[in-house]
């Protein structure tokens, strides 16, 4: 230790100012046994101190070079009120940095290399294998990067586990010592289909309910056509449950087989919204008295085009065992409508039920959930103007 000659304040042997006073410390005998050239040590400048003169540093601490002066009135410098003790200048650690050494090369770490080189050997950095999945397009993401590089998905970070379950392995960000931790991987994800056909973004879906709407997630915010709550999804262990949350323009949902249609029911073809409705004969007032009209030919339903909401526009009876839809052949056509198939799909109406079955359509036939389903994987589903392909495990 060296003892300052101007305040009496002991400094480390390699100290050149005082840590009290700033005053150039006496440089101490050197040992008769030989040793090699101690390593000199940059000096940093820094800009002006609000108080005058320039900062810098010296062996890792922090000194004013502004001469210092005597306080006035013959009050030695001891007596006076103490200066408070300069704060030392530190760097952010950096683990892959090797420790760097003084004294003489004799191998012993500095004050300020020991605590780097300690977090460096207990916060190993992440090995090229610690790799987590995207949970939208599933590649692989390198732990504790914030976003996917292939679909720029932010990694958000798993909910706090529950008392006394395992812990999962943490992992440190090279040089910053933040710890990262594995996202959870989600159950499932809707997928968007552009109009040509590829698959556009992902929105993960995890255990539990998964709330579907405009503002809830980057992929629906485009889409003016959608609620603000406009569906949930709950995944949960016998399948995904699809429940509408009264949305305005509700969720279609694509048919692989014969559906039973409902009065009110509505359903797509192409561009066209259609609503179904069962005519039924007319019935007598209370008095007993009859209705006069035409009478009914034999129509069981009718079909009515949706042109606005609460607007409708042309009205086809529906008669027979069947009645086709198309663009080109069947009993009603749409010809001016380029997404509806040459014959697109059937309303049938078996032993006092009514069916609606897509003939193999390039679009497919999409029918309104009146209530909430359990839908399979690979369904399409049609919410505001997007399409979405739902996977899930």
């Amino acid at each position: 230790m060296i003892t300052c000659t101007r305040c009496g304040k002991e400094n480390q042997d390699h100290y050149k100012f005082c840590l009290g006073c700033g005053n150039e410390l006496a440089k101490a005998a050197p040992s008769a046994q030989p040793s090699e050239a101690p390593i000199e040590t940059a000096r940093t400048v820094l800009p002006p101190s609000p108080t005058g003169g320039l900062q810098a540093v010296a062996a890792g601490e922090l000194r004013n070079s502004a001469p210092v002066s005597r306080p006035k009135g013959g009050i030695p410098w001891n007596d006076s009120p103490k200066m408070p003790a300069a704060v030392p200048f530190q760097l952010p650690p950096n683990p892959l940095a090797a420790a760097p050494r003084v004294g003489g090369g004799q191998g012993v770490p500095s004050a300020q290399a020991a605590p780097a080189a300690q977090r460096a050997m207990t916060n190993p950095s992440p090995s090229p294998t610690d790799e987590i999945p995207c949970p939208s397009c599933g590649k692989l993401v390198q732990a504790g990067f914030a976003f996917c590089g292939a679909c720029g998905t932010r990694i958000s970070p798993p909910p706090a586990a529950a008392p006394g379950s395992p812990q999962p392995r943490t992992m440190f960000l090279a040089g910053t010592g933040a710890a990262a931790t594995p996202a959870v991987v989600p159950r499932g994800r809707l997928i968007l289909i552009r109009p040509d056909g590829s698959e556009g973004g992902a929105h993960p879906l995890h255990e539990g309910e998964n709330l579907i709407g405009r503002g809830q997630a980057p992929l629906f915010d485009a889409d003016a056509y959608l609620s603000p709550r406009h569906a949930e999804l709950f995944v949960g262990p016998d399948g995904v449950v699809v429940r509408d949350l009264q949305s305005l323009n509700g969720i279609f949902l694509r048919i692989s087989g014969d559906e039973g249609l409902e009065s009110g029911d509505i359903f797509r073809i192409g561009q066209e919204l259609l609503r179904f409705e069962v005519i039924s004969p007319p019935q007598p007032l209370e008095d007993g008295t009859e209705v006069m009209g035409t009478p009914n030919p034999g129509f069981w339903g009718r079909l009515s085009v949706i042109v606005g909401r609460d607007v409708d526009g042309s009205a086809f009876p529906l008669f027979g065992e069947a009645i086709v839809l198309g663009r080109e052949r069947g009993d009603i056509l749409f010809p001016e409508d380029g997404y509806v198939s040459g014959t697109h799909a059937r309303i049938s109406l078996r032993e006092e039920h009514v069916y609606l079955t897509d003939l193999g359509s390039s679009n497919g036939t999409f029918l309104r959930l009146r209530h909430e389903r359990t839908v399979p994987a690979g369904a399409f589903m049609l919410m505001g103007q997007q399409l979405f392909r739902l996977e899930y495990r």
